[in-house]
């Protein structure tokens, strides 16, 4: 396992206990107690956790969120499956609108085999994947914010709001029955937010670790989505819990 891997491994198990033990994880992991050390100092210099003696804690809270880097190695397998299913919701004629956010980019390079579509997009991550198409693609301006690899902001919600999205495929941090769609970032919720006001249709694509989570900014109830499409690793008793409440799930 490499760093990237080892560090999401980390995070993970840190949801989940909020505790790691240095020499345990180093055991689990088959590296020595000072490559894990190294692995602790670096995520701790990113604010995502914070270092004790033998071991670490999490800064969980609302505002946590995975810096590009790692969300784009995280559960890719489970992303690709989720993009190939959305890709049955892409029809000729259609204006798609490409949200921000790793999952929603595995769906661009899908894209290219399709006839007639207009591509809208303030992610650099999906516009990347597009660069040699040669469908009708429009990049949307506004302030680039590192930490998603896209613009945000009134300029880019201003420029929305002068079209007509026919399918919004859209890229969350959090999913909660009572929370609705999150993000731990305002802008960036904000601009997610009128995305979802302007679509005819709204398809949310997020691999089954986002759901029974809330973060600091909501952006709409998820009965204003049309369809959650998702990974097979949510549990059953997950996805009974939020299909009981009327929330139409596709799993991938």
């Amino acid at each position: 396992m490499n760093a990237i891997g080892r560090k999401q491994h980390i995070i993970q198990k840190l949801q989940k206990e909020n505790y790691v033990d240095t020499n345990e994880l180093a055991a689990e992991l088959a590296v020595s107690a000072m490559t894990i050390r190294r692995d602790l100092n670096a995520l701790a210099k990113s604010g995502l956790i914070t270092v004790q003696h033998g071991g670490a804690t999490l800064n969980s809270g609302s505002l946590f969120e995975f810096n590009m880097a790692m969300k784009n190695e995280n559960q890719m397998t489970e992303k690709m499956r989720i993009a190939k299913k959305c890709l049955e919701y892409v029809h000729g004629g259609d204006s798609v609108y490409l949200d921000a956010g790793t999952t929603v980019s595995c769906l661009a390079p899908l894209l290219k085999g399709k006839e007639n579509v207009l591509i809208m997009t303030h992610s650099l991550l999906a516009m990347d994947q597009l660069s040699d198409t040669n469908l009708h693609v429009i990049m949307c301006p506004g302030e680039y914010r590192s930490d998603s690899l896209a613009f945000i902001g009134s300029l880019t919600d201003e420029f929305i709001s002068q079209f007509q999205i026919d399918t919004l495929f859209l890229g969350v941090e959090g999913i909660d029955l009572n929370g609705g769609f999150s993000v731990p970032h305002i802008a960036d919720g904000t601009t997610k937010r009128t995305l979802v006001k302007k679509a005819r249709q709204v398809i949310c694509m997020a691999d089954s670790s986002k759901f029974d989570s809330a973060y600091y900014f909501s952006i709409a109830p998820l009965q204003d989505a049309d369809l959650i499409v998702t990974d097979s690793g949510i549990s059953p008793a997950v996805l009974e819990r939020y299909t009981s409440a009327g929330i139409r799930i596709v799993v991938a």
